[in-house]
């Protein structure tokens, strides 16, 4: 039941109390003063206060809407002033003789004002009562909490945790300062090398204020933050304002990231958590569609991001490119954050690496807690609740020289001695006694490794063996996986396979005349399965790790001293170890027994297939997750060829026919593909392991040049497609080597190297005449083409493209025209001078002679043909203008004509998202162009007879529609290396239409994606058209573009866009005649 009437009721009743109770106060004191008599000097000052108390008692009469206190308190406060007159004139006249006789008109003007007040309450007292009355507007009702996201967040320490006093006051601050809006560092980086307690301190941060469950929601807005909890007695925390509303968030998700997984599923699981739809199975391929969903969803919210662990999603490489992200999802996020359009929160993140992308910004701040080591006496602190209280001060001094003050050698070392020398420092030395040679790494690495060396001597046969286990997983471990591998009696195979999914039935033998309905129907479905496909069945000797098996009782009594050294941790039901704990413990198996880790990855890989995924093709990314370990561990224990065709073609794949890549084209999850392509390779990206055959081996280099490529990672992309070519070219298999050197030339232009575009292109002909696949020899004409195209020959081109149309025509004479990619890059090249023409047209400058007007018609295509040849032998980039506008309008309607036939093909067949994309391109830069040209009148396709259309709204309608399909089409078809093209046309097509702000947000997006993937011919493209565009609101903005272009368009050999260049320059610097 509600409680506001009563509160309210309450409320009411007690200000209204006030009023009377001044009354009341002001009769008592009045009184007071009438009893000292007319001369004694205190009655003055008493009458005083009475007056003051009856002008109290109105404000508080008014403010209760009390008409009769009001009345009241404002006649006897009247009273009192007449009273104190007499008394006011004597001390003046007494004193300051000079003012005595304006005093009387001064004490008028006093009561005129008490007067006037009273009359304001009685005559208008409806409107102050509506004023004073109405409730505030009520405030928009804020979303629902939602469940805490925790997704691998390790236990708590609790009152164990040890120090960082200042850590936690710096990201309090953060929280607050993002809550009041004075903060700009919504980002906050938690950065230091493995051991010293990232993870652990922002777990704790989020435990002080409440945070506990994963299933716990967050306290409600009503409620306000919970109060941070005391950890320990001695040291103080500082206590927030519980009461405040506003500093709490509503969401809290955090996510910490594992090898292999890739950012797919932390993409799908963000959106999946802040959108609460537990089914979602695939999102957008295109990042600014992901985007908008995160805006439609966190836009609202008041929320919590942590990323834990995020190195494993950062380039490790030394150099400039060290600590970026490798995912577009990740950096567009961060910095959708950072710009406030993803609601209010913060972004706390832990990481080894330097955040490269965000350094610099004033959006980010981080806490190098290398550089802020442990103290002496937080170290006692810590020992103390480790178990080690006795120690002398030069033990411990010994100590933390052994530690190096590493909170996680410290903490090793205070489980060593609380275990095995009684909490006691004395004699620590005993377990050093072996000389250590520490493997190469990182110094506090090394003091690591030198304290984990101890346990080679104190750690018993099982516990080595539960260790050397474990740590080559990638993940928590459950217990029952660990049956399967030590304990085979406790692991129920039997029961395990009597329960699984009917592909487990393959072995069932066929039943005989006398078998029941049942069992035959049993058999029959099990041959069913068997012919389509399962997963593999082992026995618990195949399953078992070599050497004696071990006893429940004995597993479980080594996990639990494990837990209790501190070398594993119990996290629910799973057992996991920090990350230099497992790098120590498989070094020292690999040390030991040189086949040890394969035999454990052959276990592993087999637990995955059979056992943790017993579903031969599961849905959705949680379900492959654990094919992708297989993967992993298949790769490890040398088994290639099986794990390839066996877990990732047959089982993550699907295959590769029409209703293949099941990973990428149904879950879109390229970056989970790709880290398991990775496995397949000994040295990313050129060496693919010997043990696979040589057409997989090119089909993996392929395979991942393709998913670079497709997450714009270009300049590895080449790395693979290199190889590619380079064992092709070694095997002479000429077709494959065509398609390699076809692909780098398309490559090497995304990426702004011209030259190198234009011989690859010139090799991949060669190759292709060798082949003598005509297929081939038209592709890689186009391409070649394509290259010559944007370094400026457009002669060489246009021949390269009329060579490919009549291998088209030989090929497919019902198909007389280049179509898909190979048909776009040809209309590219008929646009090309009509786009020049355009702008110049729309400036108003150099009309040709002869301008065509709207009513007036292209001319003929022979004659458009004639004029082109004529400039093409001169020499010329574009038209001249001397020849009128004739001959580019006639290059748009050829181009139109073209992509309308083409985008019939396409439709009619069923082909790629892309191809048709690019003929909606092509059609919408064709009606632009034309409309441009022709004063604004003409169209891509023009107006048939009876359109009841305006002739100047049936040119925008049509290239709308067409840019809509060609931008949504690309984006779906998740090519951000042809996005950008269309993104262009629509800002121009903004512009034209007066949208400039719709413009800009196109030119900004097709700068990030260019930005993204390092694509120099895009950024120059994206600087000369934001100078076109908007070359008249900021002319030095103008300047600076053109500036700009003109170093990439002369560093990257980009002659295309030469004429362009100097056109805008000549406008924007003002030299040319109209």
């Amino acid at each position: 039941m509600s409680t506001e009437p009563s509160t309210r009721q309450n409320t009411e009743a007690s200000t209204s109390s006030s009023a009377w109770t001044m009354i009341v106060l002001l009769v008592a004191v009045a009184t007071l003063g009438a009893t000292f008599g007319s001369d004694h000097p205190v009655a003055p000052f008493v009458f005083s206060g009475a007056a003051i108390i009856g002008l109290i008692g109105v404000w508080f009469a008014v403010k209760d809407k009390d008409r009769l206190a009001a009345i009241v308190s404002a006649i006897a406060t009247i009273g009192i002033v007449f009273l104190l007159i007499p008394w006011i004139q004597d001390f003046v006249s007494t004193r300051y003789p000079l003012i005595s006789n304006i005093l009387p008109w001064a004490i008028v003007v006093l009561l005129g004002a008490v007067l006037v007040f009273v009359l304001i309450v009685f005559f208008l007292r409806k409107r102050l009562s509506s004023t004073i009355d109405s409730p505030a507007p009520p405030a928009e009702p804020s979303p629902t909490p939602l469940p805490l996201g925790f997704h691998g967040a390790p236990e708590l320490l609790e009152k164990k945790f040890v120090g960082r006093e200042q850590e936690f006051r710096e990201l309090d601050r953060a929280w607050d300062g993002m809550v009041s809006g004075e903060s700009s560092h919504p980002t906050v980086g938690v950065i230091a090398w493995g051991g010293f307690g990232k993870t652990v301190l922002v777990r704790q941060w989020l435990w002080r204020w409440g945070f506990d469950r994963p299933d716990q929601t967050p306290p409600s807005s009503r409620q306000g933050m919970p109060g941070p909890r005391a950890r320990d007695g001695n040291i103080s925390m500082p206590e927030p304002n519980a009461g405040d509303s506003n500093d709490t968030p509503d969401a809290l998700f955090w996510r910490s990231f594992q090898e292999g997984e890739g950012a797919d599923a932390f993409a799908l699981a963000l959106v999946s958590y802040f959108s609460q739809d537990p089914q979602l199975e695939k999102l957008p391929p295109d990042s600014s569609q992901q985007m908008a969903l995160l805006r439609q969803f966190m836009g609202d919210r008041r929320y919590l991001l942590v990323l834990d662990g995020l190195e494993v999603e950062q380039i490790k490489t030394r150099g400039d490119e060290l600590g970026k992200l490798k995912s577009h999802f990740l950096r567009d996020l961060l910095r959708e954050h950072a710009a406030g359009r993803l609601g209010t929160g913060l972004v706390v993140i832990t990481s080894r690496l330097p955040l490269t992308d965000l350094a610099g910004e004033n959006t980010y701040g981080a806490l190098d807690l290398e550089r802020r080591p442990l103290k002496d006496h937080e170290i006692r602190l810590l020992l103390k609740l480790e178990g080690v209280a006795q120690y002398s001060e030069a033990e411990l001094q010994e100590l933390i020289g052994v530690s190096g003050r590493h909170p996680l050698t410290l903490a090793t070392i205070a489980g060593i001695l609380e275990t095995y020398n009684g909490g006691s420092a004395t004699g620590w030395q005993q377990f050093d006694n072996e000389i250590f040679p520490p493997p190469e790494g990182d110094q506090n690495e090394r003091h690591l490794w030198r304290v984990l060396a101890w346990t080679d001597g104190l750690l018993n046969a099982a516990e080595k063996r539960v260790m050397t286990t474990l740590a080559h997983f990638r993940e928590p471990v459950k217990l029952q996986w660990l049956n399967h591998l030590l304990v085979p009696e406790a692991a129920n195979v039997a029961g395990a396979l009597r329960g699984e999914p009917p592909a487990k039935q393959e072995a069932v033998p066929e039943p005989d005349e006398n078998a029941s309905v049942e069992e035959r129907l049993k058999w029959l479905l099990g041959q069913f399965e068997s012919a389509s496909g399962s997963a593999p069945t082992y026995t618990p000797e195949e399953l078992r790790l070599p050497g004696s098996p071990m006893t429940g009782q004995a597993l479980r009594r080594a996990l639990e001293a494990l837990v209790g050294l501190g070398l594993l941790r119990r996290d629910t039901d799973t057992y996991a170890m920090h990350g230099l704990v497992r790098e120590h413990f498989r070094r020292q198996l690999a040390r030991e027994n040189q086949d040890g880790p394969m035999e454990i990855h052959t276990r592993l890989y087999r637990l995955y297939t059979a056992i943790i995924q017993p579903v031969w093709r599961p849905d959705g990314l949680e379900g492959l997750r654990p094919l992708y370990e297989a993967v992993y561990h298949g790769a490890q224990a040398g088994l290639h060829q099986e794990t390839l065709d066996d877990v990732y073609f047959n089982r993550i794949l699907r295959g590769t026919g029409p209703d293949g890549f099941y990973n990428t084209h149904e879950l879109g999850a390229f970056e989970a593909d790709l880290a398991a392509v990775a496995n397949f390779f000994g040295q990313p990206w050129r060496g693919v392991s010997p043990k696979l055959s040589a057409p997989d081996r090119a089909w993996l280099l392929n395979e991942a040049a393709f998913g670079l490529r497709a997450l714009g990672r270009l300049r590895e992309a080449r790395e693979p497609m290199g190889a590619g070519l380079e064992m092709a070219v070694e095997q002479e298999d000429w077709k494959n080597a065509a398609i390699s050197a076809g692909n780098l030339s398309q490559l090497a232009l995304t990426l702004g190297e011209i030259e190198r575009a234009v011989q690859d292109g010139e090799r991949g002909v060669e190759f292709a005449d060798r082949s003598g696949d005509g297929f081939m020899r038209e592709v890689t004409r186009t391409a070649h083409a394509d290259a010559l195209h944007q370094a400026g020959d457009r002669a060489a081109a246009r021949a390269l493209f009329q060579a490919a149309e009549d291998i088209q025509q030989e090929m497919q004479p019902e198909y007389p025209r280049l179509y898909s990619l190979q048909g776009f890059r040809y209309a590219d090249l008929l646009l090309g001078g009509a786009e020049r023409a355009a702008w110049r047209e729309s400036v108003g400058w150099i009309r040709p002679p002869g301008r065509i007007h709207q009513e007036t018609k292209a001319p003929e295509a022979g004659i458009a043909e004639v004029v082109e040849e004529r400039w093409m032998r001169a020499g010329s980039a574009y038209p001249p203008y001397g020849s009128g506008a004739q001959a580019p309008i006639a290059d748009c309607d050829r181009a139109t004509e073209r992509a309308t036939q083409t985008l019939e093909w396409a439709e009619r067949v069923g082909v790629s998202l892309l191809d048709i994309a690019l003929n909606h391109l092509t059609l919408a830069r064709a009606g632009l162009y034309r409309a441009l040209l022709s004063g604004g009148g003409s169209c891509a396709v023009p107006p048939k007879a009876g359109d009841t259309q305006p002739l100047d709204t049936a040119p925008q309608t049509a290239v709308d529609t067409h840019l809509t399909a060609a931008v949504e089409g690309l984006r779906e078809a998740g090519r951000s290396d042809y996005l950008p093209r269309s993104l262009l046309t629509r800002a121009w097509v903004r512009a034209v239409m007066g949208d400039s702000s719709g413009a800009r947000s196109d030119l900004a997006e097709a700068w990030k994606i260019a930005d993204n993937g390092s694509m120099g011919l895009f950024q120059a493209d994206i600087l000369l058209t934001r100078a076109r565009l908007f070359f008249r609101e900021d002319k030095e903005q103008a300047r600076e573009d053109l500036r700009r272009a003109r170093v990439l368009v002369e560093k990257h050999g980009y002659h295309r866009r030469d004429g362009e260049l100097a056109d805008a320059e000549e406008v924007v610097h003002g030299r040319h005649r109209k």
